[in-house]
């Protein structure tokens, strides 16, 4: 009985451990499983915030064959949906020009991307690494807790998104 009580609480106490790790240090979500593929269609994600997570940065960086894209929230992470479109509309229907041969639409909801004032957030302005694959990321619309961004890429040749955490960010990873 006595041999159970321990290997119980040895059980716990590596399992107590092991989240204390995983929420220290953060470690990438991918929806779908622990390695999402690259793909074509539409991949999104819902979550329910008490409040619109504040955006604080969008980063391009280019990773082993492929380029990110990583929008950094304050708070809780945002829904998120991501689509290959034929040009990304901004407020009021307006097409957003964008370098590229192909165009990801990146929306945020529930998201905010301006103050009270109407100031942006984060350091706004185009995005046009000169990467392997991603020619240019803007803002394409902030309007009633939905933040969309578009990003021109070389082809379609696939993408994907990665949740992480501490901080929260959201990344789009494009071939």
């Amino acid at each position: 009985m006595k041999t159970m009580a321990k290997a119980v609480g040895v059980l716990l106490a590596v399992a107590f451990l092991a989240g204390l790790w995983q929420q220290r240090y953060g470690g990438e979500v991918r929806p779908g499983g622990s390695s999402a593929p690259f793909r074509k269609t539409p991949a999104s994600r819902s979550h329910a915030p008490r409040t619109a997570p504040e955006l604080l940065s969008v980063s391009t960086t280019e990773r082993d064959g492929h380029d990110r894209v990583t929008f950094t929230f304050q708070g809780s992470a945002p829904g998120w949906r991501v689509r290959y479109v034929p040009r990304v509309a901004g407020d009021g229907g307006r097409v957003v020009a964008l370098d590229g041969e192909a165009f990801l639409e990146v929306t945020f909801e529930p998201a905010r991307a301006r103050d009270t004032a109407g100031r942006p957030t984060f350091a706004d302005g185009d995005l046009g690494p000169g990467a392997i694959s991603v020619r240019q990321v803007r803002l394409a619309g902030d309007f009633e807790g939905r933040v969309r961004f578009g990003i021109g890429v070389a082809g379609r040749d696939g993408f994907r998104v990665v949740e992480q955490r501490a901080p929260t960010r959201v990344a789009v990873d494009v071939r």
